[in-house]
């Protein structure tokens, strides 16, 4: 990857694009933000550790957390972690989905995006949520595509 960051840098980014983005969330209110906390990152890799909290409004009809609402999350993550590698918006070309597990309500789930290539055209990332203390234990994942150049 032609992107060198370091952790501390990285960090910083993803703090100020969360509370640029994101600067009123509240949970407990249907939103499309979902509000993630950082948790972890690391420059070098372009990886991000968000946390997200399932709450009641999150539900489908079977009680558990809706596959819309968990695409949302990994689309948002994967986008969150591209704007702060570019430094604009970029685009989602294609996400794919597994739904392994169900994601139960009133959880806090963990979300780890990881970039796989950061280009000068596109950029391609995959994203996990699991529990907190589970990583092996996947219960959702994702690869996305998104459009890296800016607009001319």
């Amino acid at each position: 990857m032609a992107f060198h960051i370091t952790t501390p840098e990285f960090s910083q980014t993803i703090q100020q694009a969360l509370d640029t983005l994101h600067p009123n969330c509240d949970p407990e209110k249907p939103n499309l933000h979902l509000c993630p906390r950082l948790v972890s990152c690391d420059g070098p890799s372009l990886s991000v550790e968000l946390e997200y909290d399932t709450k009641a409004w999150t539900s489908n009809p079977m009680g558990i957390v809706h596959g819309g609402v968990l695409a949302l999350m990994l689309d948002n993550a994967m986008g969150l972690t591209c704007y702060c590698i570019y430094g604009h918006f970029t685009p989602t070309i294609s996400m794919n989905l597994t739904y392994a597990r169900p994601v139960a309500l009133n959880e806090t789930v963990r979300l780890r995006v990881t970039t796989l290539l950061a280009g000068g055209t596109t950029a391609q990332l995959q994203a996990q949520i699991y529990l907190p203390g589970q990583e092996e234990r996947v219960l959702v994942s994702a690869s996305g595509v998104y459009c890296s150049r800016t607009r001319s």
